[in-house]
């Protein structure tokens, strides 16, 4: 498990650091398709959010996953450090009393407003103790642990989740942040929501007469290329797809560095990409320019599907929708269903 967060922290630390933050609103096309969150889902998400603030709950005590024991009395001014969690606390109707966020938040529009404390990997304590929050919620991911102490030192306490990659502990994820919050039957409802949409979007995906290799790699320009394969949360997406994950078939973990090679012995059928990153590099000419994807059987094609990193694999509260969407764009004979 050390191994797996060490290599996910890299990851996403290498992914942050080439984008500073920057959310980038591009049409991306393909020849076979750019994708991103569509309007319908959108407002099917925007209908589910509630910013209006609850009655302050009862203390609650939880223990994180770093075995912290936290006593959780006040959640008037909360700090996330995670996109997926402001997400959740949204849809939970506790918007209003999220005072800082990390980079990662680009969703809810509203979310966008409020403080950026830095990135959630990468953390300083003045930045979030500045904004006198009564509650810092994170996941495993977040850090360094000294920086944690030092916010828990000054009285905050500080809740850490566990990092949840794998579409089973979306609805985890969800009931522990409601328990944290203090609104459990939110959180079951929430989850019980989240679940069925995942369960629609797999079992349609089950339908499929094909099952095509897919590679997800990251783009950030062409200063930044990686190939993410298991432990990810995009491994769990193209697998929850009916699809193939050839970085993790051939033994990648976490995020690495994409060769020719490794891209021609893959032969992904279909390449998924981040859609910011695909129009700064310069779409699908730039893209196919890198060395090796031209000789995969998505280069030679143009099969490129781009979305949205956090509609994507942020593993929020519209996983299912945007897996659903995966699934109708991978399988394009299943779009009606």
């Amino acid at each position: 498990m050390r191994r797996q967060r060490s290599a996910l922290f890299l990851a996403f630390a290498l992914i942050m650091a080439a984008c500073g933050g920057t959310s980038a609103e591009t049409t991306v096309e393909t020849t076979v398709a750019s994708v991103a969150a569509t309007t319908t889902t959108t407002e099917q998400a925007a209908a589910t959010t509630s910013t209006s603030t609850v009655a302050e709950p009862e203390a609650v005590t939880f223990v994180g996953a770093d075995e912290v024991e936290s006593t959780i009395e006040d959640t008037s001014r909360i700090v996330s450090l995670g996109g997926d969690l402001t997400e959740i606390i949204f849809e939970l109707g506790l918007g209003d009393n999220v005072v800082g966020i990390d980079v990662t938040t680009t969703y809810p529009a509203e979310a966008t407003d409020i403080a950026v404390v830095g990135f959630g990997q990468q953390i300083s304590p003045e930045p979030i103790l500045a904004l006198e929050p009564t509650l810092v919620l994170a996941d495993t991911q977040a850090g360094p642990p000294e920086v944690l102490q030092q916010i828990r030192d000054a009285g905050v306490p500080v809740v850490v989740l566990e990092y949840q990659s794998t579409l089973d502990g979306v609805g985890t994820k969800i009931g522990q942040v409601a328990e944290v919050l203090g609104v459990p039957e939110a959180g079951q409802a929430l989850a019980n929501r989240v679940n069925g949409e995942i369960t629609e979007a797999q079992t349609l995906a089950a339908q499929a007469d094909t099952q095509p290799n897919v590679a997800f790699i990251y783009v950030r320009g062409p200063e930044l290329v990686l190939l993410f394969g298991a432990g990810m949360p995009t491994s769990a997406m193209i697998e929850g797809a009916n699809a193939i994950d050839v970085a993790a078939a051939s033994g990648v973990f976490g995020a690495a560095p994409v060769t020719p090679e490794a891209l021609v012995a893959a032969a992904p059928d279909v390449i998924v990409v981040p859609e910011s990153g695909f129009a700064a590099l310069g779409g699908a000419d730039a893209f196919v320019a890198i060395p090796g994807i031209a000789e995969t059987p998505a280069g030679q094609t143009g099969a490129f599907l781009a979305y949205d990193e956090a509609y994507f694999f942020n593993f929020g509260p519209r996983v299912g929708q945007a897996l659903l969407q995966f699934v109708k764009d991978l399988h394009p004979e299943l779009a009606g269903g």
